[in-house]
């Protein structure tokens, strides 16, 4: 048992050891304690300097608190930035004005559905210059409601999007708009 706890915390190989048993569990309660304490430590620096990292990666979502971003009026992100806080949110009707207003620079970000955005951006060629950061944030899944009376309609359903999933159209479709990890 003595040589193994040793062993386990690194402390030396056990040529000089405690004899009695309230030595023993003294010096096992140190080395343990100071495992501890060193891997704590190790840890709270690990910590400390990711969370310094992402807080000033520009590329971060906190960083965009203070400046002007754009998203569609009435929608789920605008209701996702106003409940974080975001202090200068501009509303637009469309997705292509307000990528328009991000390239003139008067936008810093224009956030919103990854894929409508990858969309807009690969069909105007003036757009090409944006770029999507790998930023993602409140992800929404979509479903279909039904009255329990149709229960032939959900099976209906069920059975054509399974069907429509197991193509390989399906994942291309979710490759082109970087969906394929969902």
């Amino acid at each position: 048992m003595w040589w193994s706890a040793v062993t386990l915390t690194t402390v030396g190989y056990g040529d000089k050891a405690p004899v009695t048993k309230l030595g023993k569990l003294t010096a096992l309660l140190l080395m343990f304690g100071g495992l501890l304490f060193i891997s704590g430590l190790t840890a709270s620096i690990a910590s400390s300097l990711t969370v310094n990292q992402l807080t000033n990666n520009p590329d971060g979502l906190i960083e965009f608190k203070d400046r002007a971003v754009g998203t569609i009026a009435n929608s789920g992100t605008e209701n996702f930035l106003s409940e974080h806080f975001f202090r200068d949110i501009r509303k637009y009707t469309n997705v292509p004005t307000g990528l328009k207003d991000l390239e003139k620079g008067i936008l810093k970000a224009f956030m919103y559905d990854e894929p409508i955005l990858k969309y807009a951006i690969q069909r105007d060629s003036a757009l090409h210059k944006l770029e999507l950061l790998p930023v993602k944030f409140d992800i929404q899944f979509y479903a279909f409601g039904l009255p329990k009376t149709h229960i032939e309609l959900e099976q209906r359903i069920t059975q054509r999007i399974l069907e429509i999933i197991e193509t390989e159209e399906w994942d291309m479709v979710l490759n082109e708009y970087g969906l394929a990890e969902f």
